[in-house]
């Protein structure tokens, strides 16, 4: 899920191709994701007699009714559902699209464990994979970080990465280790894109906002805020051992009080990445000091 705004964009909900890519077409579906975004992009990769949907979001029968509208104005045939990982806002219309279409559901195994009992997906993707749709295929990228069953699919031919959650061109990404979320291996993740996009894959297509055309930047910029944000969590450290909360205001001075709640969900993952550092220490009642 998307949260905080790091650039604005348009989030209207109309269907666009990505440029140079004609058989990328993306249906941004509205969705119960996090402030500032509303919608998860729906990526439909392929030519109209084959194609996948990657994260086909949406809980909400109207959005439902317009990519079934989209897929049957361009002729699309589905051949599969692909999900990047396991959070609602990218699942929430999985299982009624493949009913529909009569295709499975084909994520990462530790994805597939996650959605147990809620969406029964059918095949494992395992990272390297590739997967034939369009020119050359889509490589499947192990991720994990933002979702410990995260995928990123790769698209040589559009020089782009399907990046579901590792990024957003509208709001930042939490990290929220109660749901799996771990911030050291989330950074590992950003710096593998980083190389995938220093080896050509220069765009970058987040589930939440517009394409990233200069993709490098964008990650350095993340991965320069997220260990900016770990430098203000260690300063908020003391030898006395602190509640989460009372450690937010200190390290999370530009963020409104209002939105505390997930600052703090954040500053936790910040912490357990400290504490594997050997830079903080957690106390049996929860509390936090400098280590």
């Amino acid at each position: 899920m998307a949260s905080g705004v790091t650039q604005q964009v348009n989030d209207g909900g109309e269907p666009f191709t990505v440029e140079g890519a004609p058989w990328i077409r993306v249906v941004p579906l509205r969705t119960p994701t996090l402030p500032p975004a509303t919608r998860t992009n729906c990526y439909l990769v392929g030519d109209a007699g084959r194609a996948i949907a990657i994260d086909p979001a949406t809980p909400y029968s109207d959005e439902q009714d317009r990519l079934d509208d989209f897929v049957q104005l361009h002729n699309i045939r589905l051949s599969e559902i692909v999900l990047t990982h396991h959070h609602l806002d990218h699942v929430g219309d999985a299982t009624r699209l493949a009913a529909k279409h009569g295709v499975g559901i084909a994520a990462h195994a530790v994805t597939a464990d996650k959605l147990r009992g809620r969406v029964a997906v059918t095949r494992e993707i395992a990272d390297g994979e590739r997967l034939d749709v369009g020119p050359r295929g889509l490589r499947a990228k192990f991720t994990p970080g933002h979702a410990p069953g995260h995928l990123c699919f790769v698209d040589e031919a559009a020089s782009s990465i399907v990046a579901g959650d590792m990024v957003a061109s509208l709001g930042t990404i939490i990290v929220e280790p109660d749901d799996g979320g771990d911030m050291r291996i989330y950074l590992e993740s950003l710096q593998a894109l980083r190389a995938e996009v220093a080896a050509g894959m220069r765009r970058l297509l987040p589930a939440h906002g517009a394409p990233v055309d200069d993709g490098g930047a964008l990650l350095d910029h993340y991965v320069a805020h997220r260990l900016g944000r770990e430098a203000r969590v260690a300063a908020a450290l003391t030898g006395e051992a602190q509640e989460v909360v009372a450690l937010v205001p200190p390290a999370y001075p530009d963020v409104s009080p209002a939105l505390y709640g997930l600052a703090a969900r954040s500053l936790l993952a910040h912490l357990i990445k400290l504490e594997y550092d050997g830079h903080a220490r957690r106390h049996a009642d929860g509390r936090w000091s400098r280590a």
